[in-house]
């Protein structure tokens, strides 16, 4: 069985789609906000744009860290970011959003394979416990980013 995994994650933001897209089109500053699973992010700041690539350290609550590098392929502010994955992961990522009414829907399709061993090799046996790592991780997610939009929107 491959190590290829696909995620499909949905948040709902109560807040406008460009602060939104702003935030989660920034992996540089994923750290700053959603740092218990971005430990940290180096590489292309500023808003999504073909090209622009940003290398990651990220852990979940499973006691192992991955390395990847996220390269962005497709921008279209503010409703989308594709990212293409190599590392520890090779796949794509794609942030989808549309608002309605004064909340922002947020979905992630993100599809890695693993390519670190550790991780590969027991993706047969531990694939669930594989996905409910990933779901802690993107609950941790859509947390942190209501507390980082609560944060700015009130700063601004």
């Amino acid at each position: 069985m491959p190590a290829a995994y696909r995620f499909l994650d949905r948040w709902v933001v109560p807040y406008p789609i460009d602060a939104v897209y702003d935030a989660v089109g920034e992996p540089a500053r994923y750290p700053e906000w959603w740092n218990d699973v971005f430990l940290a992010a180096e590489g292309d700041t500023g808003p999504p744009e073909p090209g622009k690539r940003i290398s990651v350290l990220a852990r979940g609550f499973l006691p192992y860290r991955i390395r990847f590098t996220m390269e962005c392929v497709e921008a279209e502010r503010p409703t989308r970011i594709r990212s293409v994955l190599t590392g520890d992961f090779d796949g794509s990522g794609e942030w989808r959003l549309h608002e309605d009414g004064e909340v922002t829907h947020c979905e992630l399709d993100w599809r890695p394979t693993v390519n670190k061993p550790f991780v590969r090799e027991l993706t047969p046996v531990l694939r669930p416990l594989f996905r409910a790592n990933h779901a802690w991780t993107m609950r941790r997610g859509q947390k942190r980013i209501l507390e980082r939009l609560a944060h700015t929107s009130a700063h601004a």
